[in-house]
């Protein structure tokens, strides 16, 4: 009688295991489809609109809510002047950011290059002094893969103190693809 007990207060312990595994895994899926669903969402949402202020808004708004930062600036590349020029920013002094020459600091650099920048990746190019806190520069491609871009991640929410893998995965995603719509939206 007392093995019995103890055989199934064991086969108890492995079934709690089991739905305790099944649980973490379940979460993990979740948060997975949920991203995935962000994604798709972000994609749809980048191409919805043909008005500039409005697609740089919803920029805003995908690295805001997705990413968690409320510090960024989105630069456009004069290649002809080879110099970057603030298009738009959000929680940075837009003053220090108007014009930044090609291959200057980190976002200069993101531009010559077309590599993304994640701090903490690995070493980094000299920074302008201006960029204290930057967390990602992200290069924004148009047509022919040319960087038409770039996106400068800041600070980030407190509640998310540092980047995720998924962020990768957007940011890859903003990439390919906020640099062509935005190049279809340029003024004349």
């Amino acid at each position: 009688m007392t093995s019995d007990r103890a055989r199934l207060r064991e086969e108890n312990e492995a079934l709690r295991h089991q739905v305790a595994t099944l649980r973490q895994e379940l979460t993990c899926l979740e948060e997975q489809m949920s991203f995935l669903v962000n994604l798709c969402v972000a994609s749809h949402r980048l191409h919805e609109t043909a008005d500039r202020r409005e697609l740089l808004g919803i920029l805003r708004e995908i690295l805001n809510n997705i990413v968690g930062s409320e510090e960024l600036g989105i630069f456009e590349l004069d290649a002809k002047r080879s110099v970057l020029s603030l298009v738009d920013s959000m929680g940075i002094d837009p003053a220090g950011f108007q014009s930044i020459a090609l291959g200057a600091g980190v976002i200069g650099h993101t531009a010559l290059t077309g590599k993304t920048f994640i701090a903490g990746d690995g070493a980094a190019p000299t920074g302008t002094g201006l960029e204290p806190g930057l967390t990602a520069c992200i290069p924004l491609r148009c047509f022919g893969g040319d960087v038409w871009g770039v996106i400068a991640i800041f600070g980030m929410l407190p509640q998310k103190p540092a980047l995720k893998p998924q962020d990768r995965e957007l940011f890859a995603l903003l990439e390919r693809q906020a640099g062509l719509v935005l190049a279809m939206t340029r003024p004349d």
